[in-house]
């Protein structure tokens, strides 16, 4: 769950006879984009691409979505997700498992549908600046395109589609600090209905139901969330410009008390874990790398836009999630141990 999937952006062909989006728009564009899912019903296939530094990685389901926060997604592709699906009621979130015959139930923090983090608008215009791309063609839908540009370095960190009709995103790019293309969610196909039966979202019976992670109310104070942790927790003395502290919690990991603190400048975001039992963080199913730094031995991983880094101090472990560089999370790191 750490290396989730992040949020992402995109590109597509012109399209003759829409005229461009004026700049005036762009931000008028991003915030309806952002309400659309509340109001917009649909059924469509989705494609994505998480390009990490040594693999690409691909997946392809078909998506239900019922307005206002009812959703469904059935995997078809990679093999060893084939039959699996994924139910949203809310907050709440059901993976299932055909191949175990199990239910994960947990709390829902999936953002690939989202543009901002939590539909953060306020926080995102004003770590970025939106501007208008060429109009294009996705699934048959006419699309407004607009680009969102940090506005400390001027990097493009992300481009999304948006239906002219429906302001459903339809197209999304996340790109790299070097201008390349790290991850891609795309419609191949599309459909706008609310004539889907409630049985759709329906959680099937017969499964074994397994509790995921526990966690506290989040609370958007932190400092208060790192005294009720139970240890003598840390939080980062240094975070890249834009970034501020969202919320923090105290989550329930496989028996784990652990510390959850969250950062987000809007659309990028970085959680750090901890926990006094020096439990280390499951590495096994990616290729892990070791690292060094201010004299500690780290593991990391680099999945799309997300990289991971993992260590441990006196007793206790830490892992760093962010949508950032290897060398930006080591620097945050640091100001961790230091």
């Amino acid at each position: 769950m750490l290396l989730r999937s992040a949020v992402v952006a995109a590109a597509l062909l012109t399209v003759v006879g829409l005229a461009p989006a004026r700049a005036d728009d762009a931000a008028r564009l991003l915030r309806q984009a952002i309400t659309a899912p509340r109001t917009t019903s649909f059924v469509g296939e989705v494609q994505t691409l998480e390009i990490g530094e040594s693999q690409t990685q691909a997946s392809v389901y078909r998506i239900e979505h019922r307005a206002p926060d009812l959703t469904r997604r059935w995997y078809l592709a990679p093999q060893s997700l084939y039959g699996d699906s994924v139910l949203t009621h809310g907050e709440h979130r059901y993976s299932i498992d055909v191949h175990r015959n199990r239910v994960i139930v947990d709390e829902n923090d999936a953002i690939d549908d989202q543009v901002a983090m939590d539909d953060n608008f306020g926080l995102l215009t004003t770590n970025y600046r939106a501007e208008s791309a060429p109009d294009e063609t996705v699934a048959g839908q006419r699309c407004r395109a607009v680009m969102l540009v940090n506005k400390h370095t001027g990097q493009t960190v992300m481009r999304i589609w948006i239906d002219a009709k429906t302001h459903l995103v339809l197209q999304k790019e996340r790109y790299a600090a070097n201008g390349a293309l790290t991850s891609q969610t795309r419609f191949s196909n599309l459909r706008y209905t609310s004539a889907i039966p409630s049985q759709v979202f329906a959680v099937p019976t017969g499964f074994t139901r397994i509790q995921g992670s526990r966690r506290a109310q989040p609370s958007s104070d932190v400092n208060a969330a790192v005294k009720t942790a139970g240890f003598k927790a840390r939080s980062p003395r240094y975070l890249p410009e834009g970034f501020i502290p969202v919320t923090g919690d105290v989550t329930d990991v496989n028996g784990v008390r652990t510390l959850h603190l969250l950062y987000s400048d809007g659309i990028r975001t970085i959680s750090l874990f901890e926990n006094a039992k020096d439990v280390a963080v499951d590495l096994s199913r990616y290729t892990a790398r070791s690292v060094r730094f201010e004299n500690h031995d780290a593991q990391y991983v680099e999945q799309g836009p997300i990289t991971l880094l993992s260590w441990g101090e006196a007793g206790l472990h830490f892992a760093l999630v962010g949508e950032l560089s290897r060398t930006e999370l080591i620097k945050i790191a640091a100001s961790v141990v230091s």
